[in-house]
C-alpha cells in the first residue's frame, strides 16, 4: 500500500474514531467517501490536496464553492476515475456544474440526477457510461449544457428534455441511441447547438420543429438512419453557421429556402440520397466556407452563382452526375483551398483561371470528360499537395511548369491521352510521394534525374510507349514501395541497385524487352509482397536467394528465357498465393518443396516448360489451390495425388506423359477431354480404357440403354416351345465344341466369380433374348449376382449388323436420365465364339425409365421378333434425342433473378488505388 493510500485511511479511521476532532462538513465527507471508492495510488496523486482535516472541500482541487462555503462546481477532466457515477453528490442542493468528462466512469446515470435542480452544466462526455438517458433530466429547469456525448448510452432521445428550457447546448453524438428526434426538441428556444450525429439507430426525419430554435447555430446528425427530405423550414434558422447532415439517408433537393440561413458557414450533405440540382440560391451563402456534397445523386451544372460565395474554401461535388463545364464565375473563389470535382460527366477544358487560386491545396478533377490540354497556369499554384486529373480525355504533353508546385506530392494524371515525355524537373520535387502516369502515350526515357526524386513511394508509368534502359538511380530512392513500369518498351537488364529499395512492396515491370538476368540483389527486397518479371527476354536461372523473399504472394516470371531446375528455396517463401512460372525453358523435377506452399491458393502454373518426373506426393497439401496448369511438359506418373485438392476450379495437365487412371471424383469427371490430351497412356474413362473402338457420346449411351431395354423385352416373345428343341440341340453342340478350346477371360472389373461359373450357366432356359449376331443369357453368379451374357458367333467378314450393335456399344451404356445403366465385366473368347458380360447398376430403377411412355414405345419397336423389323440404331438415336430433348425443355427451371445492375462509379477511396489496375492479371 503506497504512503499516500495509508495516509487517506489513517484519515478516515482518525474521522470515524474522534468525529469531534474532524471539522470537515457533510459535502467533504461525500467527497471523501466517493474518492474511496476508487482510490488507488495513482488516482491518489490526483486528489492529494483532499485533506479531511479541512472545514469545507473548498480548496481542494477541482472543487468551487460558492460564496456561502457550498459545493457549486465540480469539474474533473481527463483524470481516470474507474467508477460509477458519484451518487454521493446527488445532494449537493448548491451544485451549479458537474464536469466529469474523459474519466473511464462507468455504470448508468441514476434518474435522481433530476434531484440536482440547481444544474446548469452537466457534461459526462467521453466516458463508459451505459443505460437510458434518464427522463428525469427534464426536471433539470436550469440547465444549460448537457453534454452525453462519447458513451454507450442507449435507448431513445427523452421527450422530456423538452422541458429543459434554458439549455443552450445538447451534444448526444457518439452513442448508441435510437428511436426518432422528439419534436419536443422544438421547445427548447434557446438551443444553440444540437448534436445527435454517430447513433445509427436514430432514424425518421428531421423534425420540422426544429426550425423553432431560432438562435440555433449549429445542427448536426451525421452517421445517423435519418431520412426523408430536408424540411425548408431550416431556412427560417438566420443563425445556423454549420448543418450536418451527412452519412445518411436524406432523400428529395436540396430546398431552395437553404440560402436563407445567410450565417451558414459549413454544409455537409454529402454521403446521402439527395437528387435535382443545385440550388442556385447557394449564391446568397455570402459566408459559406466548406460546400461537402459528394455521393450524392445531384444533376445538372454547377450553378454560376456559386461564384457569387466569395468566402469558399473547399467545394466538393465529387461523385455526382453533374454534367457541363466549370463555370468561369469560380474565377472569383480566390480563396479556395479544396476544388473536388471527381467523378462527374465534366466536360470541356480545365479553366486556366485555377491557376489564379494561390492558395489551393488539393485539385481533384478526375474520373471526368475533360479535354484539351492541361493549362500551365496550373504550375502557378505554390501550395498545390494533389493534383488528380485521371481517367479523362486530356491530350497534349505534361507541362514543365508543374515542376514549379514545389509542395506537390501526389500527380496522378492516369489513363488520358497524353504525350511526349516527363519533363525531368518534375523529379526535382522534394516532397513528391506518388506519381502515377499509367495508361497514357507517353514516350522517352525515365531521366537519371529520378534520383533526386527521394520522397517518392509510388511510381506507376505502366503501359505507355516508354523505352530505355531503367536508371540506376531508381536505387536512391530508398522510400519507394511500388515501382510499375509495366507494358512499355524498356530494354537492357534490371538494374542490380533496385535491391537498394528496401521498402518495395511491388515490382511489376511485365511485358517490356527487359534481358539479362533477374539481379540477385532482390534479396534485399524483403518487404516485396508482388514481383512480376513476366513477358520479358530474361535468361539465366531463378535466383536461390529468392527464399529471402518471405512476404511474396505473387510471383510471376512467365514468358521468358529462364532455364535450369525450379530452385528448391522457393519452398520459403511461405506467403505465396500465385506463382506463374509458365512458358521459360525450365527442366528438372518438381521440387517436393513447392508442394509445402500451403498458402498457395490462387494459381500455380508451370506449363509449357521442360520439366519432368512424377507430381510430388507433397501437392496433397495444397488444399486451398484453385488453378493448376501443368500442361505441356513431359511430367510422369499418376493424377492421383490431384484426387484430394478440393478447391480446385481450374485444372490443365494436357501434353504430358501421364498415365494411370484419373482420379475418382466429380471434379474430374466434369472436366472437358482437353485438359487430359496428349497423354497417351492416361485412362481418362474406366470403363472405356481396355476396349476398342471409337468414343462415343451421351446420345450413344442412351441408345445402348434402348436396346438393352428391347433385350430385356424379348424373353416375351423368344421363349417359343417350338424354337425350343432346336436351341437345345444347338446349344449341346456348340458348348460341346466349345468345352473342347480354351477360354480366354479378360475381367474389366473386380470380379468375384470364375468363367466357369458363366459357362456352365448358357443353357437355353437362361436365354433372354436373340438377335441376328447372337444370344444373351441371363446368368446368376455364385455370390447371387445378376449378370447378362451375350454370346456371339461369326458372321460375313467379321460384321455385326447395324439392327445388332448390342456388343459394339456396350462400353458406352448409359441411359436417357441416369448415367451407369450398364457396366461391362469383362469378355471370353475362345477363338470361335466371344461372350461380353455386363451386369445392371443403374441409380434409379427401371420403373423409373419406363413411366416415360415415349421411352418404352421406342424400346416396343425395338423388340420385334424379327430383326430386320427393328429400328436402326441411327433411328434410335434420333428419336432418342428428340425424347430428350423434349424432357430438358420440360424440367428446365425457369430464371426469376435479376441481373444485379453495376454501378458505373467506382469506389470513393484513395485517387491512388482507385487509379490502379491489377496487380497481377487473374489467370483466364
Amino acid at each position: 500500500m503506497s504512503s499516500n493510500a495509508i495516509t487517506i485511511f489513517l484519515l478516515f479511521l482518525n474521522i470515524s474514531i474522534f468525529p469531534a476532532i474532524s471539522a470537515l462538513n457533510q459535502e467533504g465527507h461525500s467527497l471523501l467517501s466517493w474518492l474511496s471508492t476508487f482510490n488507488s495510488s495513482f488516482s491518489s496523486t490526483f486528489f492529494s490536496t483532499w485533506d479531511p482535516s479541512h472545514q469545507n472541500p473548498c480548496k481542494w482541487d477541482y472543487v468551487g464553492c460558492s460564496s456561502n462555503g457550498f459545493v457549486s462546481e465540480i469539474i474533473i477532466t481527463s483524470v481516470n476515475l474507474p467508477t460509477g457515477f458519484p451518487t454521493q453528490l446527488l445532494s449537493f442542493n448548491h451544485l451549479t456544474t458537474l464536469v466529469l468528462s474523459n474519466g473511464n466512469l462507468t455504470g448508468e446515470i441514476p434518474r435522481s440526477i433530476g434531484n440536482l435542480s440547481s444544474l446548469s452544466t452537466l457534461d459526462l462526455s467521453f466516458n463508459s457510461l451505459t443505460g437510458d438517458i434518464p427522463a428525469e433530466i427534464g426536471r433539470l429547469s436550469k440547465l444549460q449544457l448537457l453534454a452525453l456525448n462519447t458513451n454507450s448510452l442507449h435507448g431513445e432521445i427523452p421527450k422530456e428534455i423538452g422541458n429543459c428550457s434554458r439549455l443552450r447546448q445538447l451534444e448526444l453524438f457518439d452513442n448508441q441511441l435510437s428511436g426518432k428526434i422528439p419534436a419536443e426538441i422544438g421547445q427548447l428556444l434557446a438551443l444553440e447547438t444540437f448534436r445527435a450525429g454517430g447513433n445509427p439507430g436514430i432514424y425518421g426525419q428531421i423534425p420540422m420543429q426544429i426550425s423553432n430554435c431560432k438562435g440555433l447555430l449549429f445542427l448536426g446528425l451525421a452517421d445517423t438512419g435519418i431520412s426523408g427530405e430536408i424540411p425548408s423550414s431550416l431556412g427560417e434558422l438566420k443563425h445556423l453557421e454549420t448543418l450536418s447532415v451527412y452519412t445518411s439517408n436524406l432523400t428529395g433537393s436540396i430546398p431552395a429556402e437553404i440560402g436563407n440561413c445567410s450565417a451558414l458557414e459549413n454544409l455537409y450533405l454529402y454521403e446521402n440520397q439527395l437528387s435535382g440540382n443545385v440550388p442556385d440560391e447557394l449564391a446568397s451563402l455570402t459566408n459559406l466556407k466548406k460546400l461537402l456534397l459528394w455521393q450524392n445523386n445531384l444533376t445538372g451544372s454547377i450553378p454560376d452563382a456559386l461564384g457569387n460565395c466569395l468566402a469558399l474554401e473547399v467545394i466538393d461535388l465529387s461523385m455526382n452526375f453533374l454534367s457541363g463545364q466549370i463555370p468561369g464565375s469560380l474565377a472569383n473563389l480566390v480563396g479556395l483551398e479544396e476544388l473536388l470535382l471527381s467523378e462527374n460527366y465534366l466536360s470541356g477544358e480545365i479553366p486556366p483561371f485555377v491557376g489564379n487560386f494561390f492558395g489551393l491545396k488539393q485539385l481533384e478533377l478526375d474520373n471526368n470528360r475533360f479535354t484539351g490540354d492541361i493549362p500551365p497556369a496550373i504550375g502557378q499554384l505554390k501550395e498545390l499537395s494533389l493534383f488528380f486529373a485521371w481517367q479523362n480525355q486530356l491530350h497534349g504533353s505534361i507541362p514543365a511548369e508543374l515542376a514549379r508546385c514545389e509542395k506537390l506530392q501526389a500527380l496522378d494524371l492516369s489513363h488520358n491521352f497524353l504525350n511526349g515525355s516527363i519533363p525531368h524537373y518534375l523529379f526535382h520535387l522534394k516532397n513528391l510521394t506518388q506519381l502515377l502516369l499509367i495508361s497514357n502515350r507517353l514516350s522517352g526515357e525515365i531521366p537519371p534525374d529520378i534520383g533526386y526524386c527521394i520522397g517518392l513511394i509510388r511510381l506507376r508509368l505502366g503501359s505507355n510507349y516508354f523505352s530505355g534502359r531503367i536508371p540506376s538511380e531508381i536505387g536512391l530512392l530508398h522510400q519507394l514501395s511500388f515501382l510499375e513500369l509495366s507494358d512499355n518498351q524498356f530494354n537492357g537488364e534490371i538494374p542490380p541497385e533496385i535491391g537498394n529499395c528496401t521498402q518495395l512492396e511491388m515490382v511489376d515491370l511485365h511485358n517490356n524487352r527487359l534481358h539479362g538476368t533477374i539481379p540477385t540483389s532482390v534479396e534485399f527486397l524483403v518487404s516485396l509482397n508482388v514481383l512480376d518479371l513476366s513477358k520479358n527476354s530474361i535468361a539465366g536461372s531463378v535466383p536461390e536467394n529468392l527464399r529471402m523473399l518471405t512476404s511474396l504472394n505473387k510471383l510471376v516470371i512467365s514468358e521468358n528465357y529462364i532455364t535450369g531446375s525450379i530452385p528448391k528455396s522457393l519452398g520459403l517463401c511461405r506467403d505465396l498465393q500465385l506463382l506463374d512460372m509458365s512458358s521459360n525453358r525450365l527442366t528438372g523435377s518438381i521440387p517436393d518443396e513447392i508442394g509445402r506452399l500451403q498458402g498457395l491458393d490462387i494459381l500455380l502454373n508451370l506449363s509449357r516448360n521442360s520439366l519432368t518426373g512424377p507430381i510430388p506426393e507433397s501437392f496433397a497439401n495444397l488444399s486451398k489451390l484453385s488453378n493448376l496448369d501443368l500442361s505441356y511438359n513431359m511430367l510422369t506418373g499418376t493424377l492421383t495425388v490431384l484426387g484430394s485438392l478440393d478447391n480446385l476450379v481450374s485444372l490443365n495437365v494436357s501434353y504430358n506423359n501421364f498415365s494411370g487412371l484419373l482420379p475418382d471424383t466429380k471434379f474430374f469427371h466434369d472436366l472437358p477431354d482437353s485438359v487430359y490430351a496428349g497423354n497417351q497412356e492416361l485412362c481418362i474413362n474406366r470403363n472405356k480404357c481396355h476396349i476398342d473402338g471409337s468414343h462415343h457420346g451421351k446420345n450413344t449411351r442412351n441408345l445402348v440403354l434402348s436396346t438393352l431395354l428391347s433385350v430385356t423385352v424379348t424373353l416375351l416373345v423368344v421363349l417359343l416351345g417350338g424354337l425350343l428343341f432346336i436351341r437345345i440341340r444347338g446349344a449341346y453342340f456348340g458348348r460341346k465344341d466349345e468345352d473342347n478350346l480354351e477360354w480366354d477371360f479378360t475381367p474389366f472389373q473386380k470380379l468375384n466369380f470364375t468363367v466357369n461359373d458363366i459357362l456352365t450357366k448358357l443353357s437355353d432356359s437362361n436365354i433372354v433374348g436373340k438377335g441376328v449376331s447372337g444370344i444373351v443369357y441371363r446368368v446368376e453368379a455364385p455370390m447371387k449376382q445378376v449378370i447378362a451374357v451375350k454370346r456371339l458367333w461369326p458372321l460375313k467378314n467379321g460384321e455385326v449388323p447395324e439392327r445388332d450393335l448390342f456388343s459394339a456399344e456396350v462400353r458406352a451404356l448409359g441411359s436417357i436420365r441416369h448415367k451407369n445403366i450398364v457396366r461391362l465385366l469383362g469378355c471370353c473368347n475362345n477363338g470361335k465364339t466371344r461372350l461380353l458380360l455386363f451386369d445392371y447398376i443403374s441409380n434409379g430403377s427401371l420403373a423409373e425409365l419406363l413411366h416415360e411412355k415415349k421411352v418404352l414405345g421406342v424400346a416396343v419397336l425395338c423388340v420385334n421378333p424379327s430383326p430386320e423389323e427393328r429400328p436402326t440404331m441411327k433411328d434410335v438415336i434420333a428419336m432418342l434425342k428428340e425424347i430428350r430433348h423434349e424432357n430438358e425443355d420440360f424440367e428446365k427451371p425457369k430464371y426469376r433473378g435479376k441481373e444485379a445492375a453495376t454501378n458505373p462509379k467506382a469506389d470513393h477511396s484513395s485517387s491512388f488505388s482507385r487509379s490502379s489496375e491489377p496487380l497481377i492479371r487473374s489467370p483466364s
